[in-house]
Protein backbone atom coordinates (compact mmCIF):
# COMPACT_ATOMS: atom_id res chain seq x y z
CA UNK A 1 0.00 0.00 0.00
CA UNK A 2 1.23 3.23 -0.89
CA UNK A 3 1.65 6.38 1.72
CA UNK A 4 -0.32 9.61 0.66
CA UNK A 5 0.77 11.65 -1.90
CA UNK A 6 0.89 15.27 -2.52
CA UNK A 7 -0.72 16.76 -5.42
CA UNK A 8 -0.77 20.55 -6.68
CA UNK A 9 -2.25 22.88 -9.76
CA UNK A 10 -0.08 22.84 -12.68
CA UNK A 11 2.93 25.05 -12.93
CA UNK A 12 1.97 28.87 -13.57
CA UNK A 13 2.43 29.68 -17.11
CA UNK A 14 5.36 32.30 -17.05
CA UNK A 15 5.89 33.82 -20.69
CA UNK A 16 9.42 33.61 -21.90
CA UNK A 17 11.50 37.00 -22.23
CA UNK A 18 13.56 38.18 -25.14
CA UNK A 19 16.12 41.02 -24.72
CA UNK A 20 19.25 41.37 -26.60
CA UNK A 21 19.16 37.96 -28.36
CA UNK A 22 18.20 35.76 -25.79
CA UNK A 23 15.29 34.05 -24.60
CA UNK A 24 15.28 33.89 -20.76
CA UNK A 25 12.64 30.90 -19.45
CA UNK A 26 12.07 29.42 -16.51
CA UNK A 27 13.71 25.91 -16.83
CA UNK A 28 12.83 22.70 -15.51
CA UNK A 29 14.29 20.15 -12.56
CA UNK A 30 16.51 16.92 -13.69
CA UNK A 31 16.16 14.45 -10.84
CA UNK A 32 18.77 12.84 -12.72
CA UNK A 33 21.33 15.38 -11.46
CA UNK A 34 19.94 16.05 -8.12
CA UNK A 35 17.97 19.21 -9.03
CA UNK A 36 15.70 20.97 -6.95
CA UNK A 37 12.11 20.93 -7.66
CA UNK A 38 11.85 24.52 -9.41
CA UNK A 39 14.13 27.83 -8.83
CA UNK A 40 16.03 27.48 -12.21
CA UNK A 41 16.23 30.57 -14.99
CA UNK A 42 18.01 29.34 -18.45
CA UNK A 43 19.11 31.88 -20.60
CA UNK A 44 18.98 30.53 -24.82
CA UNK A 45 20.50 32.13 -27.40
CA UNK A 46 17.60 33.44 -29.83
CA UNK A 47 20.01 32.53 -33.33
CA UNK A 48 21.17 29.18 -32.97
CA UNK A 49 19.21 27.61 -29.91
CA UNK A 50 21.71 26.90 -27.94
CA UNK A 51 21.83 27.21 -23.88
CA UNK A 52 23.89 29.97 -23.00
CA UNK A 53 24.12 29.49 -19.16
CA UNK A 54 21.64 28.15 -15.71
CA UNK A 55 20.60 29.85 -12.98
CA UNK A 56 19.41 28.77 -9.14
CA UNK A 57 17.90 31.58 -8.54
CA UNK A 58 16.27 30.64 -4.95
CA UNK A 59 16.36 27.69 -2.59
CA UNK A 60 13.45 25.42 -2.42
CA UNK A 61 13.73 24.57 1.13
CA UNK A 62 14.17 21.23 2.66
CA UNK A 63 14.00 17.75 1.07
CA UNK A 64 10.96 16.52 3.16
CA UNK A 65 8.62 18.09 4.98
CA UNK A 66 6.76 15.71 7.41
CA UNK A 67 7.47 12.55 5.38
CA UNK A 68 6.80 13.95 2.29
CA UNK A 69 8.32 14.76 -0.45
CA UNK A 70 8.67 19.17 -1.35
CA UNK A 71 6.50 20.58 -3.48
CA UNK A 72 8.00 22.07 -6.43
CA UNK A 73 8.21 26.05 -6.25
CA UNK A 74 7.98 27.45 -9.60
CA UNK A 75 7.90 31.08 -11.18
CA UNK A 76 4.83 32.86 -10.88
CA UNK A 77 6.05 35.78 -12.83
CA UNK A 78 8.93 37.09 -14.83
CA UNK A 79 9.55 40.80 -16.04
CA UNK A 80 12.09 42.72 -17.83
CA UNK A 81 13.02 45.61 -15.28
CA UNK A 82 13.35 48.70 -17.91
CA UNK A 83 17.14 50.38 -17.95
CA UNK A 84 18.39 47.89 -15.31
CA UNK A 85 19.47 44.67 -17.15
CA UNK A 86 17.75 42.75 -14.46
CA UNK A 87 14.66 40.44 -14.68
CA UNK A 88 12.37 40.15 -11.61
CA UNK A 89 11.09 36.71 -10.92
CA UNK A 90 8.23 36.12 -8.07
CA UNK A 91 7.90 33.19 -7.16
CA UNK A 92 4.58 31.09 -5.67
CA UNK A 93 5.41 31.60 -2.18
CA UNK A 94 5.43 35.21 -2.88
CA UNK A 95 9.33 35.34 -2.76
CA UNK A 96 10.79 38.37 -4.90
CA UNK A 97 14.36 37.91 -6.66
CA UNK A 98 16.42 40.22 -9.00
CA UNK A 99 18.49 38.56 -11.16
CA UNK A 100 21.60 40.80 -12.54
CA UNK A 101 21.50 40.19 -16.40
CA UNK A 102 25.47 40.80 -16.38
CA UNK A 103 26.49 39.27 -13.91
CA UNK A 104 24.58 36.41 -13.52
CA UNK A 105 23.69 36.97 -9.74
CA UNK A 106 20.47 36.54 -8.01
CA UNK A 107 19.27 38.84 -5.09
CA UNK A 108 15.81 38.01 -2.94
CA UNK A 109 14.23 41.69 -2.46
CA UNK A 110 11.31 40.99 -1.07
CA UNK A 111 8.97 38.26 0.03
CA UNK A 112 9.06 35.91 2.73
CA UNK A 113 12.42 34.43 3.51
CA UNK A 114 13.28 31.35 2.25
CA UNK A 115 14.06 29.26 4.99
CA UNK A 116 10.52 29.92 6.01
CA UNK A 117 9.28 26.43 7.05
CA UNK A 118 6.21 25.26 5.03
CA UNK A 119 4.02 24.19 7.55
CA UNK A 120 1.71 21.13 6.06
CA UNK A 121 -1.79 21.17 7.25
CA UNK A 122 -3.05 18.04 9.68
CA UNK A 123 -6.17 17.22 9.76
CA UNK A 124 -8.34 18.43 12.98
CA UNK A 125 -7.80 15.76 16.59
CA UNK A 126 -10.73 13.64 17.35
CA UNK A 127 -11.97 15.26 20.67
CA UNK A 128 -12.13 13.11 23.75
CA UNK A 129 -16.43 11.94 24.42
Amino acid sequence: MNGPSISRPSAPQVADIEHEGVRYVQDTHDSRNGDQAGGYLAAIDIASGLRLWRLKVYEVPGAQVAGQPTLPRYFRSMQLLPGAQALEIINEAGGIYRVDLSTRMSTQVGGPPVSAPVQPKLPPKAEAD
